[in-house]
């Protein structure tokens, strides 16, 4: 008998019943609400940064707008409408933008380059631009 089962008899509990058996079959894919329109890529979490505020505040999103993902959440991202992606620190940028080729994509090499002024002036002139296509 594994720990699992041991501890599960234990509690008296001798059968279950999964609630999302699709997952076993291979279907974990992330699905976006509709109301997501930037999605970060990136593996340290930068969203409580004042940079990041600045950002959403900039593209006039809410909390509720945009979403934050690691490299192996990406790789499960099923996007289903037009949004921006941010991809920051990716070491596999290159293959995350052939998946989501139709996507516009911001890349940054890392989130400590934004703190050089050529840096932080390409990412607020792409995000001008997103902001003119979204309008």
């Amino acid at each position: 008998m594994n720990r699992r089962d041991l501890l599960l008899s234990e509690m008296g509990i001798t059968q279950w019943q999964l609630k999302k058996p699709e997952v076993l079959k291979g279907d974990a894919q992330i699905r976006l609400n509709s109301a997501i329109k930037l999605v970060v890529i990136c593996e340290a979490d930068y969203q409580k940064t004042g940079l990041f505020r600045d950002v959403l505040h900039s593209l006039s999103l809410q909390d509720v707008e945009y979403q934050w993902l690691d490299n192996e959440q990406s790789q499960r991202l099923s996007i289903d409408h037009s949004i921006l992606l941010w991809l920051i620190e990716e070491e596999q940028a290159g293959k995350i933008a052939q998946h989501f080729a139709n996507q516009t994509i911001i890349q940054t090499a890392s989130w400590n380059e934004l703190a050089k002024v050529e840096e932080k002036r390409k990412l607020w002139k792409a995000l001008e631009q997103f902001c003119k296509v979204i309008e």
